[in-house]
Protein backbone atom coordinates (compact mmCIF):
# COMPACT_ATOMS: atom_id res chain seq x y z
CA UNK A 1 0.00 0.00 0.00
CA UNK A 2 3.04 2.58 0.56
CA UNK A 3 4.11 1.73 -2.82
CA UNK A 4 0.62 2.63 -4.15
CA UNK A 5 0.69 5.95 -2.50
CA UNK A 6 4.12 6.82 -3.16
CA UNK A 7 3.02 5.66 -6.93
CA UNK A 8 -0.02 8.21 -7.14
CA UNK A 9 2.12 11.15 -5.16
CA UNK A 10 4.49 10.92 -7.89
CA UNK A 11 2.08 11.05 -10.57
CA UNK A 12 0.16 13.92 -8.88
CA UNK A 13 3.26 15.90 -8.84
CA UNK A 14 4.08 15.47 -12.01
CA UNK A 15 0.45 16.52 -13.22
CA UNK A 16 0.72 19.77 -11.24
CA UNK A 17 4.30 20.35 -12.97
CA UNK A 18 3.35 20.02 -17.16
CA UNK A 19 0.18 22.06 -16.27
CA UNK A 20 -0.51 24.98 -18.06
CA UNK A 21 0.63 28.58 -16.57
CA UNK A 22 -2.62 29.98 -18.27
CA UNK A 23 -4.54 27.60 -16.85
CA UNK A 24 -4.17 28.45 -13.04
CA UNK A 25 -6.93 30.64 -12.56
CA UNK A 26 -7.27 34.68 -12.12
CA UNK A 27 -4.43 36.70 -11.41
CA UNK A 28 -4.85 39.23 -8.67
CA UNK A 29 -4.91 42.05 -11.74
CA UNK A 30 -7.71 40.59 -13.07
CA UNK A 31 -9.91 40.17 -9.83
CA UNK A 32 -9.41 43.89 -8.90
CA UNK A 33 -10.58 44.45 -12.14
CA UNK A 34 -13.30 42.14 -11.87
CA UNK A 35 -13.77 44.20 -8.81
CA UNK A 36 -13.49 47.79 -9.74
CA UNK A 37 -15.93 47.74 -13.01
CA UNK A 38 -18.93 45.84 -10.47
CA UNK A 39 -18.62 48.73 -7.96
CA UNK A 40 -18.65 51.48 -10.76
CA UNK A 41 -21.89 49.45 -12.28
CA UNK A 42 -23.79 49.44 -9.13
CA UNK A 43 -22.69 53.16 -7.59
CA UNK A 44 -24.45 54.06 -11.11
CA UNK A 45 -28.00 51.70 -10.59
CA UNK A 46 -27.93 52.75 -7.08
CA UNK A 47 -27.95 56.47 -8.27
CA UNK A 48 -30.23 55.98 -10.82
CA UNK A 49 -32.47 54.51 -8.57
CA UNK A 50 -32.35 57.59 -5.77
CA UNK A 51 -32.75 59.91 -8.34
CA UNK A 52 -36.06 58.02 -9.75
CA UNK A 53 -37.36 58.21 -6.09
CA UNK A 54 -36.81 62.13 -5.85
CA UNK A 55 -38.51 62.36 -9.07
CA UNK A 56 -41.76 60.01 -8.01
CA UNK A 57 -41.62 61.69 -4.51
CA UNK A 58 -42.02 65.21 -6.36
CA UNK A 59 -44.64 64.28 -8.62
CA UNK A 60 -46.59 62.65 -6.08
CA UNK A 61 -46.89 66.03 -4.05
CA UNK A 62 -47.63 67.50 -7.55
CA UNK A 63 -50.43 65.17 -7.90
CA UNK A 64 -51.93 65.63 -4.05
CA UNK A 65 -51.29 69.65 -4.76
CA UNK A 66 -53.32 69.27 -8.24
CA UNK A 67 -56.59 67.50 -6.17
CA UNK A 68 -56.42 70.43 -3.59
CA UNK A 69 -56.33 72.82 -6.56
CA UNK A 70 -59.61 70.69 -8.08
CA UNK A 71 -61.69 71.63 -4.83
CA UNK A 72 -60.53 75.38 -5.04
CA UNK A 73 -61.14 75.95 -8.42
CA UNK A 74 -65.04 74.30 -7.93
CA UNK A 75 -65.24 76.48 -5.05
CA UNK A 76 -64.50 79.64 -7.30
CA UNK A 77 -66.44 78.59 -10.26
CA UNK A 78 -69.80 77.86 -8.15
CA UNK A 79 -69.20 81.77 -6.91
CA UNK A 80 -72.26 84.09 -8.30
CA UNK A 81 -70.16 86.38 -10.79
CA UNK A 82 -73.29 88.44 -11.84
CA UNK A 83 -73.91 92.21 -12.77
CA UNK A 84 -76.09 92.30 -10.29
CA UNK A 85 -74.80 91.72 -6.13
CA UNK A 86 -71.71 89.34 -7.54
CA UNK A 87 -69.59 87.50 -4.79
CA UNK A 88 -67.59 89.70 -2.98
CA UNK A 89 -64.85 86.83 -3.26
CA UNK A 90 -64.70 87.92 -6.34
CA UNK A 91 -63.69 91.32 -6.76
CA UNK A 92 -60.46 91.34 -7.74
CA UNK A 93 -57.26 91.20 -5.40
CA UNK A 94 -53.33 90.30 -5.27
CA UNK A 95 -51.50 87.30 -4.33
CA UNK A 96 -53.27 86.33 -0.92
CA UNK A 97 -53.73 83.39 0.79
CA UNK A 98 -57.09 82.46 1.43
CA UNK A 99 -56.41 78.90 3.68
CA UNK A 100 -53.18 77.49 5.35
CA UNK A 101 -53.44 73.40 6.06
CA UNK A 102 -55.76 72.42 3.46
CA UNK A 103 -55.37 68.55 3.38
CA UNK A 104 -55.46 66.94 0.08
CA UNK A 105 -56.51 63.02 -0.76
CA UNK A 106 -53.37 61.67 1.20
CA UNK A 107 -53.16 63.74 3.95
CA UNK A 108 -50.41 66.20 2.88
CA UNK A 109 -51.40 69.89 3.77
CA UNK A 110 -51.10 72.45 1.43
CA UNK A 111 -51.45 76.79 1.69
CA UNK A 112 -53.76 77.91 -1.10
CA UNK A 113 -53.40 81.97 -2.51
CA UNK A 114 -55.57 83.39 -5.31
CA UNK A 115 -54.98 86.24 -7.32
CA UNK A 116 -57.81 87.74 -9.15
CA UNK A 117 -57.17 89.84 -11.93
CA UNK A 118 -60.31 92.08 -13.75
CA UNK A 119 -58.75 92.78 -16.81
CA UNK A 120 -56.00 89.66 -17.86
CA UNK A 121 -55.19 91.67 -20.94
CA UNK A 122 -53.41 94.92 -19.25
CA UNK A 123 -49.99 93.97 -17.36
CA UNK A 124 -49.90 93.73 -13.80
CA UNK A 125 -52.76 92.97 -11.21
CA UNK A 126 -55.59 94.75 -11.81
CA UNK A 127 -58.16 95.33 -8.52
CA UNK A 128 -61.07 96.32 -7.58
CA UNK A 129 -59.65 99.48 -6.73
CA UNK A 130 -58.05 100.07 -10.32
CA UNK A 131 -61.24 98.27 -12.16
CA UNK A 132 -64.28 99.02 -11.16
CA UNK A 133 -66.36 95.89 -10.50
CA UNK A 134 -69.67 97.10 -12.50
CA UNK A 135 -67.27 97.99 -15.33
CA UNK A 136 -65.50 94.32 -15.21
CA UNK A 137 -66.56 91.65 -17.34
CA UNK A 138 -63.93 89.48 -17.62
CA UNK A 139 -61.34 87.80 -14.56
CA UNK A 140 -58.65 85.86 -14.39
CA UNK A 141 -58.55 83.52 -11.44
CA UNK A 142 -54.89 82.19 -10.46
CA UNK A 143 -55.02 79.41 -7.17
CA UNK A 144 -51.49 78.66 -5.99
CA UNK A 145 -50.82 75.58 -3.75
CA UNK A 146 -47.69 75.15 -1.88
CA UNK A 147 -46.51 72.72 0.72
CA UNK A 148 -47.67 73.67 4.00
CA UNK A 149 -44.51 71.91 5.28
CA UNK A 150 -40.83 72.62 3.50
CA UNK A 151 -39.56 70.43 1.18
CA UNK A 152 -35.82 69.55 0.50
CA UNK A 153 -33.72 69.38 -2.43
CA UNK A 154 -35.15 70.57 -5.98
CA UNK A 155 -38.85 70.43 -3.77
CA UNK A 156 -38.29 72.79 -2.20
CA UNK A 157 -39.69 75.58 -4.10
CA UNK A 158 -42.56 73.22 -5.39
CA UNK A 159 -45.71 75.49 -6.39
CA UNK A 160 -48.21 74.34 -8.37
CA UNK A 161 -50.62 76.23 -9.79
CA UNK A 162 -54.04 76.52 -12.09
CA UNK A 163 -55.49 79.43 -14.18
CA UNK A 164 -58.43 79.94 -15.34
CA UNK A 165 -61.15 83.00 -16.51
CA UNK A 166 -64.75 83.68 -16.00
CA UNK A 167 -67.04 85.82 -17.91
CA UNK A 168 -69.82 88.06 -17.19
CA UNK A 169 -72.54 88.50 -19.99
CA UNK A 170 -73.46 91.73 -20.82
CA UNK A 171 -76.66 92.82 -19.22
Amino acid sequence: MGALLDGFMLHRNSLLKERPASDGGFTLVEVIVAGSILIVLCVGTIVVFAQAIKLNRGNDIRMQALTVLQKQVEYYRALKYQHISPDPLLAGHLKTTVATAVPSADGTLFDVAVTIDNDPYTSGIQTASTVPEAGCRFKEITIEATPNRPQSGWLQDLKTKVSFRRVRLID
